[in-house]
């Protein structure tokens, strides 16, 4: 491990910077200004969160498009147009005068932050790594579990010491002066993708068939794939947009609730490389039947236990998932559907997930405000899970068939 990380720094660097950079973009970070923006533009928890999910759903519709960006131009050249328009985004929100603004800024914000620098990131990873490339992802999103680690905390500082506009003046300029630069100099070329003679220098040949976006959309196992693959991000999602709602139902002290996200990072973290390991040795579609099951044990301990000792263990379960979802959501692609396109698949796919990110919040949202309480619905998303797991399973021969190009698109 000590020798890859030394051979492939600047590489990794360059994807975990990514990775770290679209905190700017994700809920846990934005939602820290909500408090703010509603009792500015006179908006309740219910219209922020419609103008939240309706910039979000617009921006998975561009990143259809948008994330053929990443097939077009270089890595460095994508790179930094999306690092420019993170920033622009940030000062936007720096600058937020009316609801319409405020629409515009989620949208650049989700747009840039959540979905290009992750394009970008686990795109160009896939691309550069062969037989390590599920260690080399599991490294690389160490970038997320970062941001979840510290950049609540000091966002919550800076807001303190200065107030929320602040906040977006300062991410605009770490994206401008920092950020930006170190990804011009880290990616001034590109990563010769290598394989199974890594060691020796020798690249390996891109043999793998490629399949383009119109006939992934014709094949049935893709949309059975998503019925699996959406969950960490819808469930996990409402988790974090209703956790306020969870604690007052579940009558837990928010502060004590807070320190259970340190634990979840670590774990994160330590399931993140744990699994680029596994999927280097059995492969990302063989790990699809079993990724989903600690998860399901923490919801349903959610959903079913009211003491709040349930909530450390039930966090750390979901932790574990989430952190081999990003490796495993960065490693399939390309292991099933080839490299030469990956752009465009991994627009559509990363505009999936963000899509069911978008809906997450409205639906279990109008759930409760319908008298279905939301540990209900997490007992549910768990037992959702469980069959999930199942088709994953039931799914294994034909992704064998894809991956080996037995099978071939229509």
């Amino acid at each position: 491990m000590i020798q890859f990380l030394r051979a492939e720094a600047r590489w990794l660097f360059a994807g975990f910077l990514l990775c770290l950079s679209s905190s700017f973009g994700q809920t846990y970070f934005i939602s820290l200004s909500n408090d703010v923006l509603m009792q500015r533009f006179s908006l309740n928890h219910g219209g922020i969160g419609l103008v939240y999910a309706l910039a979000t759903t617009a921006s998975a519709l561009i990143l259809l498009e948008f994330g053929k960006l990443v097939d077009r131009v270089t890595t460095r050249t994508a790179a930094l147009v999306v690092a420019f328009g993170l920033a622009g985004a940030c000062l936007l929100m720096a600058m937020v005068q009316a609801v319409w603004m405020l629409f515009f800024a989620f949208l650049a914000l989700r747009l840039f932050g959540q979905g290009m620098m992750s394009q970008v990131a686990m795109t160009a990873t896939g691309r550069w790594f062969d037989a390590r490339r599920g260690r080399a992802i599991s490294i690389v999103t160490l970038g997320y579990a970062a941001g979840i680690a510290f950049m609540p905390a000091a966002a919550v500082a800076v807001i303190s010491a200065f107030g929320f506009r602040h906040l977006w003046w300062l991410a605009a300029a770490i994206m401008l002066l920092l950020a930006a630069p170190v990804l011009y100099v880290l990616l001034s070329h590109e990563r010769v993708p290598q394989g199974s003679a890594l060691d020796d220098g020798q690249p390996l040949a891109l043999e793998k068939h490629s399949w383009r976006r119109a006939q992934l959309l014709r094949a049935p196992v893709f949309w059975i794939l998503l019925t699996g693959l959406l969950c960490p991000s819808f469930m996990f999602t409402s988790l974090l947009f209703h956790q306020l709602n969870l604690i007052e139902v579940k009558g837990w002290d928010m502060a004590r609730y807070a320190s259970v996200f340190s634990v979840f990072a670590i774990v994160q973290v330590c399931a993140s490389l744990l699994s680029g390991g596994l999927i280097d040795r059995f492969s990302a579609r063989q790990m699809l039947p079993f990724y989903l099951l600690p998860m399901t044990l923490g919801l349903i301990g959610l959903g079913s236990v009211d003491g709040f000792w349930i909530a450390f263990p039930a966090m750390m379960l979901v932790g574990f998932t989430a952190g081999f979802d990003s490796s495993i959501a960065g490693a399939l692609w390309p292991e099933l559907f080839g490299l030469k396109y990956l752009g465009e698949l991994r627009a559509l796919t990363f505009a999936a997930v963000v899509l069911a990110s978008a809906v997450s919040p409205m639906v279990t949202g109008w759930l409760i405000d319908r008298g279905v309480a939301f540990p209900h619905q997490l007992l549910f998303m768990g037992l959702y899970s469980i069959a999930a797991s199942g088709v994953m399973l039931a799914l294994q021969p034909r992704l064998f068939a894809i991956a080996t190009d037995v099978a071939k698109p229509a």
